[in-house]
């Protein structure tokens, strides 16, 4: 009890010294102060001075290698000189984060006092700041480059000097040092740490080229740093580029622009020319978003933007021009991202263990047993977007005749409960939406989630027979073939539950005489005995069906067997097991195909009523089993077989049928049938030629003799009805081309009555053998004969067929459209009926060629024949008045025929008889052979003429040259030569004037015209 007083009393005192602790034992000392150094006499310090010597007191550290315990030591305890064990390093304190820089950096320490009574002060330490440190820059050399024609107030911003020591103890302001005057000055913040070069006068490089200076950095102590500056003015670039303004404020931006658009443009001037006034713009901070062309300043988006991640870009872009020692300026481009209905809402769903594994789709299993308001699920919506694009609007989409309901608990908070009782039996799957749209504008965006909701099954049902009192018929005197008896019952029960509780397990409750024995899993029940109804003809069985659920549920009914008579007949038809019926195909519905009669000899209604049990080897049949009684007598029934859909044979040429014949009787008795339906053919198709294109090329040069090419045709039907001939209409048929009856299609290329480049209509046709009408097509086949001189490109592009198409040496046939007309005829239908009759006067192109070439060329043959009489009418008018004058000439000066050649500007003129024309080649003869021409640019024809008359002048004639006798009279005709269709670029080897000269097998041939 005492201790507990002494320590509740020392708590009280610790309490009181600590709510006085900030004004009576705060204690400064200065950092780094040395080691052994006092800091305070504790004992005055919580002692009275008349008090404090008359006590005994023990003072000690509450702690001792702990901070800031370590930093202390209490030196003769009893007298409490707190002195300085470890140096304090307040900077490094500071840095630590070890006490608080940006207003004290105090140490706390609990004092131990043991006197009368024990206590426990708590004293603070202030430790001042000692101006240890002096400015320093991080490099004490500058080297700088100004333009001279730097404007006065520029600023050049340089890196600021470090002092880490705090107050006045810190940088108090910097200086320039410089044995010369300056036209700089200096500017700089303290608070922020800046420190930039401003240039006051205007510089001028030829005056002074450099200036070396020192910055000084000062602290409250006089401490300094030095930075050694050397400034080199350039003579170069003189301006610094100029913005237009110094912040760009770009709002609503969208967020939802492509990458590389452009958001906006920069622009800095810079009064220099030439590439000083070339201006490149970078982007100083670093920005992912975007981007900035260095030439243009445009500046583009270069990642997607996203309003939700940053809604404000800051972007400081520099000037830069491209002059030595290049300016710059700077400006600020704030763009505010515009919110864009971007984000879809989203949906979470709880618990997450119901989620599948696709996004947009849950699957949920509940019991049809559940409870009305039942939780089903919970949801959460959010949006991400903001104002109307973030506002969500939800709800349940097919929402009419599901049991749920959907309740909002919030604005994007709610709930899926059940509003009525489940039942699998009836449903057992629902299926909904939920959708989730928010407001954004233009186009809102949805969400939308599946909810596929499973009932699972539990037993509530129990199995249900059709009846519960049931009645059979058991034939007497059945003998038995078997220890396992013979089926006479089969029992079936309905239990609407799945799995377990859906299956059922039969048995007989009464079945003391084992008369009865009932398989448990199927419900068959069978007669393990033989029947007299003499003896007794009523038997009435309890029987149970069970299911297998937990718990299980069962029902009862009762089964009444009557014992009729023996059924001692089989049902008998009037045909044998096998038989096989036809019927044409296309016939129409409601055709009878074929009847089968069969009875039962049997007088009890069961025993002798008869049931048809049909199978088809295919689907979609097309027939229908109809079976009817007899009005004779009740134990015939005729069953007839018609068609009742459409029949083809090429589709399905035959069909199967097994019939089973089976009485009533129990046991029953049956008889099979089988029965064959053959599907005969008609004559429903016409032939179809198969060809790749009906224009075909045929070069006689490549075939000289015989062209041949076989013509296919298919029909598809069969035996008569599919043989198909070929036959050529007479009509426009040439002699030189034949089809025979098999379709192999002859052209004899080497017929002298073959025209070249000529295109011939073939009418192809193409006939079935089929009864009572066979049927005819007609084909139309173009065939165009030509040879290598023929231009094949111009003759495929006239039939619309493309160049490409063309293939001269392998293939005659060309990709085409086919021409093809049918028709049905008669045998009887006549060759020259209408229906050949073709024109017969389709002209060949060649000749249609031939005809325009006469035409053209006789045009132009008139027109030369009246030129040429205009032009001697006016010759001889000049001729009579020349002739008058020179008369006496003509007696005095005879004329002698010379034979000399002249040579003007490379062309010859030689002098045989007049007015005729030749062609000269290799061996003076006048037939021309296509051999060895030799292609020689840059040089002219050179054309031989023929005269009588020598003259270096085609266009006059000397008058001394002309005679007064009939045949100098002749000679006063003047001809020019042209030469025709003659190639600038083939033209023979040294071909000169003399016609016996040797032409090195080179020949020419020339084509010469007189006008």
């Amino acid at each position: 009890m005492p201790s507990f007083i002494i320590i509740f009393f020392i708590l009280i005192m610790f309490s009181c010294c600590k709510c006085q602790q900030d004004d009576r034992f705060l204690i400064r000392t200065k950092e780094k102060s040395p080691v052994q150094t006092e800091v305070i006499n504790l004992r005055r310090l919580f002692f009275p001075k008349n008090f404090s010597d008359s006590i005994n007191v023990d003072f000690s550290l509450a702690k001792r290698d702990e901070f800031p315990y370590m930093y202390f030591i209490i030196n003769h305890s009893t007298r409490g000189i707190l002195t300085i064990q470890k140096e304090i390093d307040r900077d490094e304190l500071c840095r630590l984060r070890r006490c608080r820089c940006d207003t004290w950096c105090d140490l706390e320490l609990e004092i131990l006092i043991n006197s009368e009574q024990f206590n426990i002060e708590l004293i603070t330490i202030r430790i001042l700041d000692r101006n240890d440190h002096k400015p320093t820059f991080t490099n004490n050399r500058l080297n700088l480059t100004i333009v001279e024609h730097a404007q006065i107030g520029a600023m050049i911003k340089l890196e600021a000097a470090v002092d880490q020591d705090q107050g006045n103890n810190s940088i108090i302001g910097y200086s320039i040092v410089s044995t010369t005057a300056l036209p700089f000055s200096l500017r700089y913040d303290l608070l922020r740490s800046d420190l930039s070069l401003v240039v006051e006068q205007k510089l001028d490089r030829e005056l002074i080229s450099s200036y070396q200076f020192d910055i000084i950095a000062r602290d409250g102590s006089n401490h300094t740093g030095v930075l050694h500056v050397s400034i080199i003015i350039d003579d170069i670039n003189d301006c610094a580029p100029k913005f237009d303004q110094p912040i760009y404020i770009l709002n609503n931006v969208s967020e939802t622009l492509q990458i590389g658009s452009i958001v906006s443009h920069v622009h800095a001037t810079d009064d220099d020319e030439g590439i000083n006034s070339e201006i490149n713009y970078y982007l100083i901070n670093q920005d992912n978003s975007f981007e900035i062309d260095q030439i243009t300043g445009d500046i583009r988006i270069k990642s997607s933007l996203d309003y939700e991640s940053k809604a404000t870009h800051r972007l400081e872009i520099e000037a830069r021009d491209r002059g030595e020692g290049y300016k710059t300026d700077f400006c600020i481009v704030l763009i505010h991202i515009l919110d864009e209905n971007d984000n879809s809402p989203i949906i979470d769903i709880y618990p997450n263990s119901i989620k599948n594994s696709s996004n947009n789709s849950v699957d949920i299993f509940l019991n049809e047993s559940i409870s009305i308001n039942s939780l089903v699920l919970s949801l959460s919506i959010t949006d991400r977007d903001t104002g109307d694009n973030g506002r969500i609007t939800w709800k349940l989409l097919q929402t009419s005749l599901i049991p749920f309901e959907l309740i909002r608990l919030t604005e994007n908070t709610g709930e899926l409960r059940t509003k009525e009782l489940l039942d699998r039996e009836q449903i057992e799957k629902y299926n909904f939406t939920l959708e989730a749209t928010d407001h954004g504008r233009p186009l809102s965006k949805s969400t939308y989630i599946n909810i596929n909701i499973f009932i699972l099954d539990e037993n509530d049902n129990i199995p249900k027979f059709p009846e519960h009192n049931m009645s059979a018929t058991i034939n007497e005197h059945v003998k038995l073939t078997n220890n396992n008896g013979y089926d006479i019952y089969h029992l079936q029960a309905i239990d609407y539950d799945q799995g377990m509780n859906g299956e059922i397990i039969y048995s007989i409750i009464n079945n003391d005489d084992n008369l009865f024995q009932m398989d448990s899993k199927s419900g068959i029940i069978r007669a393990m005995v033989e029947f007299d109804r003499k003896q007794q003809d009523t038997y009435i069985l309890q029987v149970e069906a069970k299911d297998k659920g937990t718990p299980s549920l069962s029902s009862q009914g009762i089964i009444k067997f009557t014992v009729i008579s023996r059924n001692e007949y089989s049902p008998v038809c009037d045909i044998h097991e096998n038989i096989s019926w036809s019927i044409r195909e296309n016939s129409a519905i409601g055709t009878v195909i074929g009847t089968v009669s069969c009875r039962d000899d049997d007088i009890d209604e069961q025993n002798g009523r008869i049931s048809i049990y049909p199978h088809w080897a295919f689907f979609d049949i097309p027939f229908e089993i109809v079976t009817q009684q007899s009005n004779i007598s009740q134990s015939i029934t005729f069953i007839t077989i018609s068609i009742n859909g459409s029949i083809d044979r090429e589709i399905r040429s035959f069909y199967p049928l097994f019939l089973i014949i089976s009485d009533h009787g129990n046991p029953r008795q049956s008889t099979n049938l089988s029965i064959s339906i053959e599907i005969l053919d008609e004559n429903d198709h016409c032939p179809q030629l198969h060809i790749e294109s009906s224009f075909i090329i045929i070069n006689r040069d490549l075939t000289p003799k015989l062209f041949l090419i076989h013509l296919i045709a298919t029909d598809n039907d069969k035996d008569s009805n599919g043989n198909v001939t070929f036959e050529l209409s007479p009509v426009t048929s040439p002699e030189y081309i034949h089809l025979s009856l098999n379709g192999t299609l002859s052209v004899q290329t080497n017929s002298n009555i073959i025209v070249d480049n000529s295109l011939i209509l073939l009418h192809v046709q193409i006939r079935d053998q089929g009864q009572p009408t066979p049927c005819l097509i007609v084909e139309t086949l173009r065939l165009f004969i030509g040879s290598n001189t023929t231009d094949w490109i111009t003759i495929v592009k006239n039939n619309n067929y493309e160049d490409t198409s063309l293939r001269l040496v392998t293939e005659e046939f060309q990709q085409g459209k086919r021409m093809a007309h049918a028709y049905s005829v008669s045998p009887s239908t006549s060759m020259y009926s209408p229906v050949f009759q073709y024109p017969s006067s389709i002209a060949s192109l060649a000749t249609r060629k031939q005809m325009f070439a006469v035409f053209i060329g006789s045009s132009i043959l008139m027109f030369i024949v009246i030129l040429t009489m205009v032009l001697c009418f006016i010759d001889c008018i000049q001729k009579k008045t020349k002739q008058n004058r020179a008369l006496s000439l003509i007696k005095t000066n005879r004329y002698h025929s010379q034979s000399s050649t002249s040579s003007t500007n490379g062309k010859y003129s030689s002098t045989p008889l007049p007015c005729e024309t030749k062609n000269i080649y290799e061996n003076n003869s006048t037939t021309y052979h296509y051999r060895s021409l030799k292609a020689i640019p840059n040089i002219k024809p050179v054309i031989i003429l023929a005269s009588s008359t020598y003259s270096h002048s085609s266009s006059s004639i000397d008058s001394t040259t002309r005679a007064n006798t009939e045949h100098n009279r002749a000679l006063t005709n003047t001809y020019t030569y042209t030469a025709l269709s003659t190639s600038d670029d083939f033209m023979p080897i040294d071909f000169d004037d003399h016609f016996n000269s040797t032409y090195d097998n080179n020949d020419i041939e020339l084509k010469m015209t007189t006008v």
